[in-house]
């Protein structure tokens, strides 16, 4: 049990970690949902879609290269040396990236909005481009040397520094939209620098040609693939502004930050530590079982998580946001499945990350983003942003079933599927319920009846993934580490 207790302590603070860099957006919910309109909340949307797609195109990103090579050295000055010539390599290509998005701002801004006013805010998110990179190179070091409670100080310390910008920005100073993009900007470069600054201190700057060579020959493919799994899971929101309104689009952005709830508050701090640690697990002599250990503990969590986000979700929209808002919640059920869907796919990922097959990665999204375009075409005009979320979960369902069969072929996880059937079923069934636990009889009862249907769901889920007997290890184990402690 001390690895599923170091995966369990380790995923936790990473989790805390995790919530307090996106618990700005939770937080401030009320107040973007009062303070911006539905239009201002879809252009922060396509904005932070824009950068995105900058970011992987250009930004020469190779986050998820650096735990594969540093873990291949054995020398402790060859590993730094993987960490910084990742780090210098993708600044100079984020630094292009972030100029050619300011030369062309005015084009774009025509291009993804229809209007040129909004070029100034492509001039401010540009900078993000470099700040993300620097930001996440600094917090993937720290997670390699397994140092979770420095990662969990930087994203509190970005916690308490962006919320205070955005309440004096947004609500004092009253600067809307403007607001919302100088806090995002301002706190990210302090981050960033501090993130960066450390981790230089420990690794020196010793840059390695040889290693950059073996980092981009790894990381092109997966940088295509980005690019294509980044239109798969935003380019929705073009359509959706082609197909129906800036409105809509911020009502798709408003769903989507409770269907990411399962990404930020599970599979985000999971795969920050399985991410490093599936490689030494591969290495022992029998790792299936870890394997199968870690894909069921993370499924029970998501759907769990994900069966709570979709019962909930629609009562709190309602609650804290302007009656403009309140349709948002019909997408909810269908994001929250796709994104379970999205996290299990990169688990299964690991068969072609091991075996450096990463290209047929970029053809599985390739095909889900074929499939993904017609569901787009076929949803968007009749349906609005709740069709682009029904054709992201129908593809990011095929996306799984792809990455599933073509990884067992080149080295099969040996973990049994037939539990997540049941599971799906079960999910789909909890989104046509949702609805009837919503009551004219008052929002204490519905929320208690809500309650109840939420455990009775968790009880369902955790017995399908688990034999009673194999629960009952695990509490056991955890009631004793706790009485340890």
């Amino acid at each position: 049990m001390s690895q599923a207790q170091q995966m369990v302590k380790h995923s936790t603070i990473y989790a805390i970690g995790n919530i307090s860099r996106q618990l700005v957006g939770f937080i401030m919910l009320p107040i973007y949902t009062n303070y911006l309109t539905p239009a201002d909340y879809g252009v922060i949307g396509l904005l932070i879609f824009m950068v995105s797609l900058f970011e992987i195109v250009l930004g020469g990103h190779m986050s998820q290269a650096i735990p594969k090579f540093y873990h291949q050295e054995d020398d402790r000055l060859r590993r730094n040396s993987v960490v910084v010539t990742a780090l210098l390599v993708t600044t100079f290509f984020s630094s292009i990236a972030a100029l050619l998005m300011v030369f062309f701002s005015n084009p774009l801004s025509v291009l993804v909005f229809g209007d040129q006013e909004y070029s100034i805010y492509i001039v401010i998110f540009s900078t993000l481009i470099l700040t993300h990179a620097l930001e996440q190179y600094g917090l993937t070091y720290l997670r390699i040397i397994k140092k979770p409670w420095t990662f969990l100080n930087f994203n509190m310390a970005k916690l308490a520094l962006q919320l205070s910008l955005n309440i004096l920005t947004i609500v004092i100073l009253d600067w809307g939209l403007m607001g919302l993009a100088l806090s995002s900007l301002i706190s990210s470069v302090i981050i960033s620098i501090a993130l960066i600054s450390y981790t230089l201190y420990k690794t020196g700057s010793k840059l390695s040609i040889g290693i950059a060579q073996k980092l981009l020959i790894f990381s092109w493919p997966l940088w295509v693939s980005g690019v294509i799994g980044l239109y798969i899971g935003s380019s929705n929101r073009y359509f959706i502004r082609i197909f129906s309104s800036l409105e809509e689009v911020g009502l798709y952005e408003l769903a989507t930050k409770f269907g990411a709830i399962v990404l930020v508050l599970v599979w985000s701090p999971f795969s920050q530590y399985w991410q490093t640690e599936r490689y030494a697990i591969a290495k022992t002599v029998n790792p299936y079982s870890a394997y199968s250990l870690a894909f069921r503990s993370i499924t029970a969590l998501l759907f769990i998580s994900g069966t709570g986000v979709i019962i909930f979700s629609s009562t709190i929209i309602t609650i804290m946001s302007d009656s403009l808002f309140h349709p948002a919640y019909k997408a909810v059920p269908f994001l929250v499945i796709a994104n379970i869907f999205q996290s299990l796919t990169v688990f299964n990922n690991f068969s072609f990350m091991h075996t450096g097959r990463t290209f047929e990665i970029t053809k599985n999204n390739i095909v889900t983003a074929i499939v993904i375009t017609i569901f787009y075409f076929a949803l968007i005009p009749y349906f609005g942003f709740t069709g682009a979320a029904v054709a992201f979960a129908l593809g990011s369902a095929i996306q799984y079933i792809y990455a599933l069969y073509a990884g067992r072929r080149l080295y099969d996880l040996r973990i049994s599927q037939r539990p997540l059937v049941y599971l799906i079923a079960l999910t789909v069934t909890n989104s046509f319920l949702e609805k009837y636990t919503t009551i004219d009889a008052g929002l204490l009862y519905t929320i208690s009846l809500k309650i109840i249907y939420f455990f009775l769901s968790a009880i369902i889920i955790s017995l399908i993934l688990f034999e009673p007997n194999y629960l009952k290890k695990i509490f056991s184990n955890i009631y004793l580490h706790m009485k340890t402690k």
